[in-house]
């Protein structure tokens, strides 16, 4: 008798497994980026769709970091804007991953103001690998130990050190902000100069990022409504008119719950609207704008549309008027 198989395809065993690349955990294949997983991270696979491998990631997040969310069946979504450490165990274990906010997990159980969190979700079937037996199969890549600092103007290769989410980055010393970390990341120091560090790190790009866009000034929002994934962190720089300073809802699951955002029209002379995702300080100097203040920004596209609207959502960077 034959039997039709569906496309999802359970693996023969579901034994243990890493990631051999940093890549992403993703809702559903292609889909929205729930963490950034750590090369060597333990996963447990489950079925195969296609380039497809689903995977569960199982570890531990501080208590502070998280909210009750039962949306789609979850516990606890993560609450910081600038995303969270999974760790293999509480409180020093290897880092798995990050957590991008607003991700939504199962709560196994909790331990000293940690959680220790579950997911279900997909990986690029290129990145699993079997694991390794024994008790060292998930270990943190063993990183050069940060070294004394270096005469000025000087480099040292063995300088390792860790630079904390949310420093901002210049392109030279004391110069204007190019960015900022939304997490912390490991880097490697080349050079110092006049109380500043020249740092190395290692990171990845959509091909798309690639100088290949227009620039952050001539991205409109209807392109980003028409082709939301297309621009998803890209950043843009618009003038915008201040609505009002809100704070976040269930109808608004792109947004962490609670998290204060400017409502605008823009960019002028665009008619649509804009949602500004904005720290709670930066969100009083919003408030404090005369009515319908027109204020020229750099931000970074958090989401092309909502869940209901077709309104993008950017991540406030800085004022550039």
């Amino acid at each position: 008798m034959a039997v039709l198989l569906p496309d999802a395809r359970v693996a023969a065993q579901a034994a243990p497994h890493t990631v051999s690349v940093e890549t992403d955990l993703v809702k559903e294949p292609g889909g929205v980026v729930l963490v950034r997983l750590a090369k060597g991270a333990a996963i447990t696979p489950g079925a195969v769709r296609g380039t497809w491998q689903e995977a569960t990631l199982d570890g531990w997040i501080p208590l502070s970091a998280l909210r009750n969310d039962s949306r789609d069946g979850f516990d606890v979504a993560v609450n910081l804007s600038a995303g969270v450490p999974i760790r293999a165990a509480a409180p020093n274990g290897a880092v798995r991953g990050t957590a991008r906010a607003g991700a939504l997990f199962d709560r196994v159980a909790t331990q000293n103001q940690w959680v220790h969190v579950r997911r279900k979700a997909w990986v690029a079937r290129s990145a699993v690998q079997a694991a390794a037996s024994g008790p060292t199969a998930q270990q943190t890549p063993a990183q050069p130990p940060a070294a004394a600092p270096t005469p000025t103007g000087t480099a040292d290769s063995s300088a390792w050190v860790t630079v904390p989410g949310g420093t901002t980055l210049a392109a030279q010393p004391s110069g204007g902000q190019v960015g900022a970390l939304e997490s912390s990341l490991r880097g490697e120091v080349v050079e110092r100069r006049d109380g500043w560090s020249k740092v190395r790190m290692e990171f990845w790009v959509r091909d798309g990022n690639l100088g290949v866009g227009p620039p952050p000034d001539q991205i409109t929002a209807e392109e980003i409504r028409t082709n939301p994934e297309r621009y998803i962190g890209q950043t843009v720089e618009w003038t915008i008119q201040v609505l009002a300073v809100q704070k976040a809802d269930e109808l608004r699951p792109e947004i962490p719950l609670g998290q204060p955002y400017v409502l605008a029209r823009g960019p002028l002379p665009e008619t649509g609207f804009v949602y500004l995702l904005v720290q709670a300080e930066e969100a009083e100097r919003f408030r404090g704008l005369e009515p319908l203040a027109e204020v020229r920004v750099r931000a970074t596209v958090r989401s092309g549309r909502t869940r209901f609207l077709p309104t993008p959502v950017l991540t406030f960077v800085r004022r550039l008027d």
